[in-house]
């Protein structure tokens, strides 16, 4: 499984209360049933060599999931991998939307971060420029464009639902520069086992 550990960070319940939310690999028993991604499904596909999914948990309860693939890795094939794709992320249905509604924030930045630093953990340093990169549903576009600050590189394709996909990237040193922001606004999470 590829997971950098298990951490403790730093969150915002209700838009004004600090508190520690933890960041760790999630198991079966946590997908939820009742959210927009089938997670049950997402978990039973998920080859354990070179696939992931993180869990948020604040207070004992699971507010985001999220997962991450490494490619071009092909097991057991040695040599390391060149980047990430964070294939889902998704925060709990009823943190999402406007800030001023929200019941614990940031939850995706958090899930991202943690993709990120997997990247950093595994892939190699090559010239290539798509380090870490998704794609989104129009809907969240405006929030990887300006909230996440990743590279929009335009309309990919159609899923099989008919929903149109955007393509998002990092470079290594744009990844770099998020993990930074984020650190420096949040604190830097601590190692837990």
């Amino acid at each position: 499984m590829t997971t950098i550990g298990s951490y403790q960070v730093k969150v915002l319940i209700e838009s004004n209360t600090e508190e520690v939310a933890f960041l760790s690999p999630a198991t079966i028993d946590d997908m939820p049933t009742n959210w927009s991604c089938n997670w049950l499904n997402i978990y039973n596909e998920t080859a354990s060599y070179c696939q992931n999914i993180v869990k948020l948990v604040y207070n004992d309860k699971i507010w985001g999931l999220v997962k991450y693939s490494l490619y071009e890795y092909t097991y057991p094939d040695p040599s390391p991998p060149t980047y990430l794709e964070i294939n889902n992320l998704e925060a709990h249905p009823t943190s999402r939307g406007d800030v001023a509604t929200r019941l614990i924030e940031p939850i995706g930045k958090w899930l991202i971060w943690y993709a990120t630093k997997v990247a950093f953990e595994f892939c190699q340093v090559t010239p290539v420029e798509s380090f870490v990169w998704l794609e989104s549903l129009d809907k969240a576009v405006p929030y990887y464009r300006d909230k996440v600050q990743m590279e929009y590189l335009g309309f990919s394709r159609s899923t099989p639902s008919g929903e149109d996909l955007y393509v998002f990237r990092f470079s290594r040193t744009a990844a770099a520069e998020f993990c930074q922001r984020h650190e420096t606004r949040w604190g830097k999470p601590k190692l837990y086992e």
